[in-house]
This record gives structure tokens, sequence and C-alpha cells, in this order.
């Protein structure tokens, strides 16, 4: 049974494919350091592409489905671009590979892509998973934008030329992906964040034409279906709520999520949903949560993780923009 692992967002290396050595821009420490982060912009980046799964967070879990049997694949895709039509990529992929009754495992966006995907596919996929995917957003996307996002502030320690800020205004602000992965205020009791007039008014304020693109993405993703399995992690300090305070935001933390995503804003109402007290990235990393996967691909279930979970929320606390600028690392 054949079946394809896609990353999560930032999960695939994003380049140019050469003949002897590919030019690899994310993730390259030297390509960093250059300043050439800038070069993933869209839509001056168009002619990059995805030339591999990074394998920190995909190889344990590739390789545990081998020896499980399965002829696991990995599908890089390149996250910078729309859902809609990283599945329809996914989807033509598959049907190239002449690939019959495949079986799909998302982690994150991956999981995301794999459940539009599902909807276009005319039944011919068997069963998904999905690990920590943010199936009505995430406010890692706002994070990012807002160039506060810890990965986003450890890349730019390192760059010689941009500081977060900068790599947040001239490459994150221009992607459909993070775009589309904003939250869904109706579920997290929030600020409509494609709106952009939610948004602070600085130089970090969103594109209204994409904000409005990536809306109506969202308005076409479909409702779940009943081959797509989810597992959730939680218990993890979490931002879930993003407040507008002049300007900046103020985020709300608490432990109903994983870390990234939300519990909330994980589940689909009616799905199929296994928890794990594991962090968004740990997901495809947990032997546990590995071994359900396993379970879910064969069976549809499994007893290895509970189907059920009790929120049992600490305090929330609250932390400004302007602090997050101060403790993350920035040169």
């Amino acid at each position: 049974q054949v079946v394809y692992v896609l990353p999560g967002l930032m999960g695939s290396r994003i380049g140019t494919r050469g003949r002897l050595l590919d030019d690899v821009i994310w993730l390259d420490p030297i390509e960093v350091a250059a300043g050439h982060l800038t070069r993933l912009a869209l839509p001056r980046g168009s002619r990059l592409s995805a030339l591999g799964v990074m394998l920190l967070n995909a190889l344990k879990l590739r390789l545990t489905l081998q020896i499980a049997g399965f002829d696991a694949r990995f599908h890089a895709y390149d996250w910078r671009r729309s859902v809609e039509r990283l599945a329809d990529e996914l989807l033509a992929r598959i049907e190239s590979d002449g690939v019959r009754s495949p079986m799909l495992v998302g982690h994150s966006m991956g999981g995301v892509v794999v459940r539009v995907a599902l909807a276009a596919d005319r039944g011919r996929i068997a069963r998904a998973v999905q690990l920590g995917a943010p199936n009505s957003g995430s406010y890692a996307s706002v994070l990012a934008m807002r160039g506060v996002y810890p990965t986003v502030r450890k890349l730019a320690a390192l760059d010689l030329r941009h500081d977060a800020e900068d790599l947040a205004r001239i490459v994150f602000r221009t992607l459909p992906s993070l775009h589309e992965l904003l939250p869904d205020a109706d579920l997290a009791d929030g600020a409509n964040l494609f709106d952009s007039s939610e948004w602070p008014d600085d130089a970090l304020r969103p594109d209204p034409d994409l904000l409005a693109d990536a809306a109506s993405a969202r308005r076409r993703w479909p409702a779940n279906d009943p081959r797509c399995l989810h597992v959730v992690g939680v218990r993890q300090e979490t931002v879930v709520l993003a407040e507008r305070r002049g300007r900046q935001f103020r985020f709300h933390y608490s432990d109903d999520g994983d870390g990234t995503v939300p519990r909330v804003l994980a589940v689909m109402p009616e799905s199929k949903t296994w928890f794990a007290t594991e962090t968004h990235g740990g997901l495809p990393n947990n032997g546990r949560v590995i071994s359900a996967v396993v379970d879910l691909l064969r069976e549809g279930t499994t007893g290895r993780l509970p189907s059920s979970h009790r929120a049992a929320t600490r305090k929330v606390r609250t932390v400004a923009e302007s602090t997050l600028r101060r403790v993350a690392p920035h040169n």
C-alpha cells in the first residue's frame, strides 16, 4: 500500500534545481547569513520550487511506515503557495505515479493539503491521517507576519542583512499560505484577521487583496471527509487569541493546544479524532503517535491514543508583541 507523507509548513526545501547541485535557499545557513531568504518572496521568487523534504521531522515517520510494510513516499511541496494549488499538485503526482487507492499522512499544513485533496480526488484515496493540522488556522501565521514567531527571530539572528521585521515585511507578507492559515475568528473568538483594518497600521499590515483571496479560498475548503482521521496535540502552551492594542497585538496563551495550533482550530466537527500530549513539531517524531498512525492507516482506529480530551486549561497569560521582540533573538 502506497502512503504519501507530507511535511508541515516550512518542512520542504525551496530553491532551484541544478544539473549537478541544487541551489537551496530554504534552508541553507550560508544563504540565510548572506541575506538571501528574501528571494523566497512572491511573485518575484516564483521560479523557485520544492526540492525535497527536510528530514528532521519526517524521516522517523517514513521509516516506521516502511518497516510496517507500507510503501511510504515523501511528497515535498512549495509551502509558500495556496493550499488548493498544492492539493492539485499532490493529486497530479498520484495520477502520474499510477497509484491506486493511495493513503496520505500530512503534518501541520500538509494535513490541510491532504484534506483539500480528498475533496477533489473522485474517491481514489483510501484513507488519510492528519497530524496537528490547522484546519481552521493558527496564530502562528500572525506571529510570522508580525516578525515575532520564534523561528523567524532565530533566522534573523543569523541574517547579516535583515532583521525579523524585514523578513516579515519582505517575505512572509507575500505568501498565500500564511494568509490562508490565519485563525477563524468565529472559532477563536477574536478579531477577523482577514480584514486588514483589524491589524496594526504599520509596515507589517497584510495586503488587503491577499487577505481577500485567502478568505475566498478558505470558504472553498471542504468540510470533514470520513476518510480523514485526525491526531491533535494538546496540553502545550499555545497562542489562542490575538488582541490588537494600538500599534501592536497582545497574544493570549493557554495550554489548550499543541504549542502552535489551538485545539479548537485543529478539531473538525463530527470528525474521528485522537489526542496526544505532544508539541506540534514533535507529533511526527513521537513513537506512540507514529504507532497510532500505523493503526489508523490499517484499521481506521487506534487504542494507542485517547479519543476524548478534557480541557483543563491553566490560567491564561498575555504577552505584548513588544515583549516578544525584546526576548526573542535579534541582531
